[in-house]
């Protein structure tokens, strides 16, 4: 301890922590001339920030020559990102005479060291035949090292070059799904578009024995929409459906893979078959397909929330309200009369609970006017009770337990 607090105050003041300073500040040309005497005594981060400078024109007039220079000495003390840097410049003909052959060398020893920046500029520059052709399914190998590190372009890029085939390689609709897939979490617009064109179900809106098929296809690649209907289809026991463990199996499959109703009716299905999830499991399934826009699901999260007294437990209850779901209503008319979640707020509940007079289901305009008449019996109160319910006891307080909502 405290040989590290004398190290932080040798540091303080010293051209390192200037340069450091300078560069914070944008301040390039102090920067650079706090850098240079650094760079010139060996100092390879030091070089590699020089040429970076030197470069970009940053505190000066760019020269790439002489930027190509400091990352030269300080790749050949093994600083990865001046290796780096140093391929691109080979590569573009940036303050040396291109050499596509060096270029590509240095970015390989970069990549080699697991630099991923470097995986995917090798890639693509193989896959864009930097080198000639003969060498497209080593650059899908980098990329594809890339794109598993979290590059977006990387993962488009290989995905793309798996779905069409190349000159040099042949179509692999499973690896380029997977890709694909990558990618459109890392948000590709364009992923996501080659993703439904790939889809061989995309047309299916009738359950025929060719549409089926056409469904295996797509549930075998990956698809979580044709997992999940094919899931419903034997569940049903549909003709040309799966059998109904396969069906329970792409259920699973299919809420595993992202599909937010798929997550739910897993959901439903293990506590139907006695085989309930643990609460860790049941938040993690509702929040799966509350998130992915399926409303029953925020309702019943908002539920389990506000038992816990979550203040989050609003926000699902008011998506759920806002997409329609009239049980929602009832939901959040509870949390703002009972005040346990949040202050009390009897205004706030009224708005909540005046639409369902004209709700469908007299179960729930029923307990609708006994939650009212529990923490209200004022004229307002009782007129609108009478609204959601004629038999309603106006003017009594009601203290029958209201019961959970049903499980839409």
């Amino acid at each position: 301890m405290l040989l590290a607090s004398l190290l932080t105050v040798l540091m303080l003041g010293s051209p390192w922590e200037q340069a450091r300073t300078a560069l914070m500040n944008n301040d390039f040309a102090r920067a650079q001339t706090l850098l240079r005497p650094l760079a010139e005594g060996g100092d390879p981060q030091a070089q590699f920030l020089l040429g970076h400078l030197l470069e970009l024109g940053l505190g000066g007039q760019a020269n790439p020559r002489e930027a190509v220079s400091w990352w030269e000495k300080a790749s050949g003390q093994g600083h990865v990102e001046s290796t780096f840097r140093l391929g691109l410049a080979y590569l573009d003909g940036r303050g040396v005479d291109p050499d596509p052959r060096r270029g590509v060398e240095l970015l390989r020893q970069a990549a080699n060291l697991l630099y991923h920046p470097a995986e995917a500029a090798l890639g693509k520059a193989l896959l864009l035949q930097a080198l000639g052709p003969g060498h497209v399914p080593e650059g899908l190998r980098w990329l594809a090292c890339a794109a598993e590190a979290g590059d977006r372009e990387a993962a488009e890029l290989v995905g793309t070059a798996l779905a069409l085939g190349t000159e040099e390689t042949v179509p692999e609709p499973e690896r380029a799904i997977k890709y694909l897939r990558l990618a459109q979490r890392l948000g590709s617009a364009e992923a996501e578009r080659l993703l439904a064109e790939l889809d061989p179900a995309k047309d299916v809106r009738v359950a025929t024995e060719y549409n089926v098929h056409l469904l295996w296809r797509a549930a075998q690649l990956g698809y979580p929409d044709a997992q999940f209907r094919l899931a419903v289809l034997g569940l049903a026991r549909v003709p040309w459906g799966p059998s109904p463990e396969q069906a329970r199996a792409l259920l699973e499959t299919a809420a595993l893979n992202g599909h937010p109703e798929a997550a739910y009716r897993w959901l439903q299905l293990r506590r139907s078959l006695n085989q309930p999830p643990s609460p860790l499991e049941v938040e993690a399934l509702l929040r799966q397909a509350a998130e992915g826009g399926f409303t029953p699901a925020a309702l019943e999260l908002g539920q389990l929330l506000a038992a816990r007294q979550s203040p989050e437990s609003l926000r699902w209850l008011q998506l759920a309200w806002q997409a329609g779901h009239q049980w929602a209503a009832l939901e959040l008319a509870k949390v703002f009369f009972e005040g346990l979640v949040v202050a009390a707020d009897p205004q706030a509940a009224l708005q909540a609970l005046r639409p369902l007079a004209a709700a469908q289901d007299p179960e729930l305009r029923q307990r609708a006017a006994r939650l009212l008449l529990r923490f209200r019996s004022d004229a307002e109160a009782c007129a609108l009770a009478k609204q959601l319910d004629p038999q309603a006891a106006c003017g009594q307080e009601l203290n029958a337990p209201l019961g959970s909502t049903p499980a839409p």
